[in-house]
């Protein structure tokens, strides 16, 4: 029996497309005359086909029998790649790693998104390190004030 290339699975010999992942095994387009078999299953909302228990996928189609649109995942791999950027990098994989190719466009923008802050979360850490690091050092050593001429050279007798 082949295999299916895009996943690896095992796939009957006279399918046009993954059972497991819906990705064409021929390169054809989904045919418009559905292929009615008297097998038990679940006719196919996308061509109307019978789709044979447990399968995820259309074998004439290709369509997911029931797509996850993982809701739950986009928004909070938004959230994260905003307020923390690693998350949102780890939410992107694994929306890129779903079968459900809808859900890769967002994938792709939240890893960019979180790359994006992570810079804009550096900067400005940094600049809130530098800033209480320098009052520090202006009330500890003394600092030069531009304003205080007289003191600054009272300290140094020419």
């Amino acid at each position: 029996m082949p295999f299916c290339k895009n996943c690896g699975k095992e796939v009957n010999e006279n399918a046009k497309f993954c059972s497991g992942c819906g990705a064409s095994l021929t390169g054809e387009t989904p045919s418009s005359n559905p292929q009615q078999n008297s097998t038990a299953g679940t006719p196919c909302p996308k061509c109307g086909s019978i789709i044979p228990l447990g399968n995820v996928a259309c074998t004439n189609c290709g369509s997911l029998l029931n797509p996850d649109k993982h809701t739950t995942a986009i928004v909070l791999g938004y959230i994260c790649s905003v307020f923390l950027p690693l998350f949102g990098i780890i939410f992107g994989i694994y929306l890129l790693t779903r079968p459900n190719k809808d859900v890769h466009k967002h994938g792709i923008i939240m890893i960019i998104l979180a790359i994006a802050m992570a810079i804009v979360w550096w900067l400005i850490f940094s600049y809130i390190a530098y800033t209480s690091s320098m009052s520090y050092y202006n009330s500890h050593y003394g600092g030069y004030h531009s304003y205080d001429y007289n003191n600054y050279y009272d300290y140094y007798d020419y």
